[in-house]
């Protein structure tokens, strides 16, 4: 549906109903740039039927006159519709200067400014480079001021040792077997009804809009509104068991060398020694009891004091670590925030 609009008389400033071309109060005729609005301190006063009018005012190209989009020819000259400079909504086309020279149109320009964009952009740059040093490593210059080792070597003894697994390994003898439970998976029981509160969107009348049509009327639009209520519904939901799954578990005997114990030696120095064992390395057709050296471990640190005076460990390779002398410089990286080398 179609409603009035309104214009402002130059002259006297009333407000003018957009269907009388002349003000009632001091008699001002409408001007050919009135600018038609809803005044919200007016009662909505709708349009007849048969007055309704969709179509925009056309600016007539001599005179600038509005006219109605029903008019052939200018009713102020006589011009005819089709020289037209557009309509109420484009707007006529202003009179264009003269063109100036290009020097001075190069003086004068000033080119446009996206401020928004570049804001965003520079804080996008920025908050980059914050986390990036936040996050970088930080590169430590020390002085290697000592040394700390640890080393230990595995004592394994022959032996037949009782094992349980899915799979029978090679050489494994097998004592006994049972079915056990080896995973679980879900299973459907059966199903509930649980009362939930359900969201649910209900109309909660109109937004009321007003479409500019450019002839003194404007368009009524409603845009319905929603709110969100809550209601109680019952939901039918599945219930889940747990089942189990079976399969067979092997118990047996199995003949082998396993580590039971181990031999440390540490210290705060640049000698690392390993223990003192007169264990054999290897055992040929071993018997049960037997014992023999296992593998060997080590962790190596070197003492540094970096520029600020803390002290920290940095941990080598053996290799690295023998070739490391006190008084060395080296370079160690650390969080920003933390000592603890990486």
């Amino acid at each position: 549906m179609n409603v009035w609009g309104y214009w402002k008389c130059p002259y006297c400033g009333e407000t003018v109903r957009a269907d009388h071309k002349d003000c009632p109060k001091c008699g001002t005729s409408i001007p050919n740039d009135v600018k038609f609005f809803m005044d919200p301190t007016k009662p909505i006063e709708y349009v007849d039927k048969e007055q309704e009018n969709d179509e925009a005012n056309w600016f007539c190209s001599y005179c600038r006159t509005q006219n109605p989009a029903q008019a052939e020819v200018c009713e102020n000259c006589g011009a005819a519709r089709s020289e037209a400079l557009g309509t109420y909504q484009t707007e006529p086309e202003p009179i264009r200067p003269e063109p100036k020279p290009r020097r001075e149109r190069e003086r004068n320009y000033k080119p446009k400014r996206k401020y928004g964009k570049m804001i965003l952009l520079f804080a996008l740059i920025a908050f980059s480079i914050v986390v990036y040093w936040f996050f970088k490593p930080v590169t430590h210059v020390g002085e290697v001021t000592g040394f700390r080792w640890e080393q230990e070597i595995g004592v394994e003894v022959y032996n037949t040792y009782r094992e349980s697994s899915w799979n029978v390994p090679s050489g494994g003898s097998v004592v006994s077997s049972n079915r056990e439970i080896r995973s679980y998976r879900q299973v459907l029981d059966h199903y509930e009804y649980k009362t939930k509160k359900v969201a649910k969107k209900v109309k909660d009348g109109y937004d009321v809009k007003y479409k500019d049509l450019g002839n003194g009327q404007f368009k009524e639009v409603k845009t319905p509104r929603y709110k969100t209520v809550y209601e109680e519904k019952k939901v039918k939901e599945p219930v889940y068991r747990q089942e189990p799954i079976y399969d067979t578990k092997y118990y047996y005997n199995i003949d082998k060398w396993k580590e039971t114990n181990v031999l440390r030696t540490s210290a705060d120095d640049h000698e690392p020694k390993w223990a003192e064992t007169d264990l054999p390395t290897n055992v040929q057709s071993p018997k049960y009891g037997d014992k023999r050296q296992g593998s060997r471990r080590g962790k190596y640190w070197a003492i540094v004091k970096d520029e600020k005076g803390n002290t920290n460990e940095v941990e080598y390779s053996y290799d690295q670590w023998k070739n490391i002398k006190v008084g060395d410089k080296i370079t160690y990286k650390t969080f920003r925030f933390s000592d603890d080398p990486l």
